[in-house]
């Protein structure tokens, strides 16, 4: 059996410094936001068609400035 060395200036770390997402969790998590942006493109496309006063009626706490209220935003 044969073992290879070397020699480097710096010790080389054990663990990385800094936690850094994967690759596969990069992709979900950009399709994630894909798909909400997708989502909110569609909701606005067709707000006009329900009354905003049926809205307030209804409790419903999300406007076009605010959309805190939608159940899928963070």
């Amino acid at each position: 059996m044969t073992a290879a060395t070397f020699h480097t200036r710096t010790a080389i770390p054990n663990t990385r410094s800094e936690h850094k997402p994967g690759f596969f969790a990069r992709l979900v998590e950009a399709m994630m936001e894909a798909r909400l942006h997708a989502a909110m493109r569609e909701l606005n496309r067709h707000r006009h068609l329900v009354p905003q006063d049926l809205l307030k009626k209804s409790g419903y706490a999300a406007t076009l400035r605010d959309d805190g209220g939608l159940p899928f935003t963070r």
